[in-house]
């Protein structure tokens, strides 16, 4: 069974990653602090940004593939902290180019945000044009990373939904907040074409076991504004939908500026077997593990 190493394994999708892939492949998973409760998995710490310690580590452990997840995610943060630069570009660069000279697969996940928002959906031939630091940082990433691992998978991903056990997610707050009565404030002008954090797992699966290589969307679907998508969450589970205010993206003062509508066209990986199930489907499905 070939062994994967995945970076950033106590997050979102790396959960989700480990519970999907794991009866195909031997998951070696890295994490930075927080050691997750993945079942059946090697894990590890390791500092990403000491590059004498990932040197050592990849040539004790020698993977036969790198999927990279890990990064600073938070637009908001990466707008105020230009350090986020070493883990969201450095990093991946030095992963890619062992894996360059390993001739191992490299996937590197990176974001919709890389778009201005102006010109949805947007294919993966399309110019990117980030309007905020995280997504300059991605796209950066990605340009170095092709350049010195051609062969290399960049998987813009969406905003993804879920409710994994590690509890992050945006999903979790909303509901916990819905539950206890709470208001939640969401956006009716910030457009995704989200999916289900299983079916991304999937669709990375998908690529790596096709060979692929290139720039790949995997959103979902369906384009749906924050608003459209806490409404049908709602109904599906059951609770108060008027809990649920309707709010502008100029309502709310970040950091970092948000586009109006990043929707993926994702029919390219589509045909690499990527098969996002339709979001009401799979909010039934998590309604009742809740």
């Amino acid at each position: 069974m070939k062994k994967i190493l995945v970076t950033g394994i106590s997050g979102f999708l790396g959960w989700h990653i480990a519970e999907h892939l794991q009866n195909d492949f031997k998951l070696l998973g890295i994490y930075n602090k927080t050691k997750p409760e993945l079942k059946n998995i090697e894990l590890e710490q390791l500092n990403l940004t000491d590059n004498r310690s990932v040197t050592s580590f990849l040539n004790q452990h020698q993977p036969d593939a790198i999927l990279h997840l890990a990064a600073n995610s938070n637009p908001n943060d990466c707008e105020q902290n230009p350090s986020s630069q070493v883990i969201n570009v450095d990093v991946t660069v030095n992963l890619a180019k062992y894996s360059a000279a390993q001739n191992i697969p490299f996937i590197f996940t990176s974001t919709d945000l890389v778009f201005d928002g102006e010109n949805a959906p947007y294919s993966p031939t399309d110019t990117p044009n980030p309007i905020m630091v995280y997504g300059k940082q991605k796209l950066e990433a990605e340009q170095k990373v092709l350049k010195v691992n051609p062969k290399a998978i960049v998987a813009r991903m969406p905003l993804m939904y879920g409710l994994p056990k590690n509890g992050l997610g945006f999903m979790n707050a909303w509901l916990s907040n819905l539950q206890a009565g709470r208001n939640i404030y969401c956006f009716t002008d910030e457009y995704r074409t989200a999916t289900f954090g299983g079916d991304a797992a999937q669709g990375i699966f998908a690529l790596l076991k096709n060979k692929a290589s290139g720039i790949f969307h995997l959103g979902g679907g369906e384009r749906m504004s924050r608003f459209e998508f806490a409404t049908q969450m709602a109904t599906h589970f059951g609770l108060d939908k008027n809990l649920i205010i309707p709010s502008l993206q100029k309502d709310v003062n970040m950091p970092a500026k948000r586009p109006a509508d990043v929707s993926l066209d994702s029919n390219k990986t589509f045909t690499f077997g990527f098969s996002p199930r339709k979001m009401a489907d799979n909010l039934e499905i998590l309604s009742f593990s809740f």
